[in-house]
C-alpha cells in the first residue's frame, strides 16, 4: 500500500513537472518546477533572515511564528524584534509582475508567456496577512499596547512590482534588494522604544503560548512555538 502511494506521488510530481515545462513556465519564473513547489519562498525567507542579522542595535529574530486567526493556524515568515519596533515580514519569492494595491483583499501575479498568453494567479494580500499576525501579537502581548508595530512585504528580485516603495509610517512593500537600505533607513531614523530587557522579555513570551482552541480542535502551545530562533546583538 505505501509503495503504491509513493507511486502515485512520484506520478504525479513527473505529470506536474511536465505541465510545467511544456507551458514554458520555467522560462517564464526562470526557476525550476522544484524550485517554484517547494523552495522559492524559504529562499526569499532566507535572504531576509540574512539581510536582518546585519541590522545595527539589540535586536532578536524569530522565523516562522505559528499562531490563530479567525480559528485556524498561520504563521508568520519572519519577525524582527529590534529597539526602535516589532517588524512583521512576509517574504514572496514570485515572478512575473505582481500587483496589488494595500487594501485588495488579493494581488495578482501576471506570468506573459509566448503568443500572447499569460497566466494569473491570485494570492492574498500579505500586508492583511501581516496585519492578522500583528493582532496575534497584541492578543498575546495585552500588557504591552505601546509596542510599534511595522509590517513589510518583501518580493524576490525576479519580480516586476507595481507597487515597490509604496509606504507609509507603518508598512513597505519592497523587493528584498530594498531591504537593506529599507530598514536601515528605518533604524536610522526612528526613536528607541524598546530596551534590551523587553525584547528578551518578548522573545521569551512567544517561544511557549498556551494551548488555542482552533476550528479543527486543540492547537497546542507547544506546536506554535518557531521553527528556530535567532539572535544577535
Amino acid at each position: 500500500m505505501v509503495s503504491v502511494l509513493c507511486l502515485l506521488l512520484v506520478l504525479i510530481y513527473l505529470y506536474r513537472h511536465h505541465l510545467y515545462n511544456k507551458l514554458d513556465r520555467r522560462k517564464l519564473s526562470h526557476s525550476s518546477y522544484y524550485d517554484v513547489t517547494f523552495g522559492g519562498e524559504q529562499k526569499c525567507s532566507d535572504e531576509v533572515v540574512r539581510i536582518l542579522r546585519d541590522v545595527g542595535g539589540y535586536k532578536k529574530i524569530v522565523v516562522n511564528w505559528h499562531y490563530v486567526e479567525n480559528g485556524e493556524p498561520a504563521c508568520a515568515d519572519v519577525i524582527l524584534l529590534h529597539e526602535t519596533g516589532i517588524y512583521v515580514a512576509e517574504a514572496k519569492d514570485y515572478q512575473g509582475w505582481v500587483s496589488g494595491n494595500p487594501e485588495d483583499e488579493y494581488w495578482v501575479q501576471t506570468l506573459c508567456g509566448s503568443q500572447l498568453t499569460s497566466y494569473k494567479n491570485y494570492f492574498y494580500n500579505p500586508l492583511l496577512k501581516n496585519s492578522a499576525c500583528i493582532r496575534a501579537l497584541q492578543k498575546e502581548l495585552p500588557d504591552m499596547k505601546w509596542l510599534p508595530f511595522i509590517s513589510l512585504a518583501i518580493f524576490g528580485n525576479a519580480c516586476e512590482l507595481e507597487n515597490a516603495g509604496l509606504s507609509d509610517n507603518t508598512s513597505k512593500i519592497i523587493l528584498v534588494r530594498q531591504l537593506s537600505y529599507t530598514i536601515y533607513g528605518m533604524v536610522r531614523s526612528a526613536r528607541k522604544f524598546l530596551a534590551p530587557q523587553v525584547i528578551d522579555e518578548i522573545y521569551d513570551r512567544l517561544q511557549v503560548l498556551p494551548s488555542t482552541e482552533t476550528a479543527g480542535g486543540k492547537y497546542s502551545g507547544l506546536d506554535k512555538k518557531a521553527d528556530f530562533y535567532y539572535s544577535k546583538k
